[in-house]
């Protein structure tokens, strides 16, 4: 069904749906905000601040520049941390294809509006996308591993 994927946010979790994705026979490309990081990244295979000792896949591609990275992609998968969901969705926004569903993997709430990740994507992008949520006793580190998981995926729209 899709067969290209964007990440945003280079974190943990996001490396570790960047490897299951690319696993999955995807077209992957991770966003970053920080482009030195970015790069760190690209060079070294691995995140060595979130996620130390995991090979990123080969076929993981990495960018920093937003048109770039969400340049035709056929979903996207956020793995921002919530409190900063709201400034890096608002940077991201015009470069979204209105095509492409939203995967949130973000857990928690937004301080000050109580919003849960979903609601905050629906409030900051103006273009209607379909949205779910991953959810779970899901932890990067235990994932990358093989260790056992389970995660509940959720959306208002079945095809999503």
């Amino acid at each position: 069904m899709y067969k290209k994927a964007t990440i945003i946010g280079d974190g943990a979790m996001g490396s570790v749906c960047a490897m299951l994705l690319c696993d999955n026979g995807l077209d992957v490309t991770m966003w970053g905000y920080d482009p030195d990081y970015i790069d760190v990244l690209r060079q070294k295979r691995e995140n060595v601040k979130f996620l130390p000792g995991c090979k990123l896949p080969d076929s993981l591609a990495f960018e920093s520049d937003p048109e770039k990275a969400l340049a035709s992609t056929d979903m996207v998968l956020s793995a921002v941390p919530c409190q900063y969901m709201r400034s890096v969705w608002s940077r991201l926004r015009d470069h979204i294809p209105s095509t492409a569903p939203i995967a949130s993997v973000t857990k928690g709430i937004e301080k000050g509006t109580l919003m849960r990740p979903s609601q905050i994507l629906e409030d900051v992008l103006t273009t209607a996308h379909g949205y779910a949520s991953l959810s779970g006793p899901t932890i990067a580190d235990e994932i990358v591993r093989h260790l056992p998981a389970t995660a509940t995926a959720a959306s208002a729209d079945h095809q999503v």
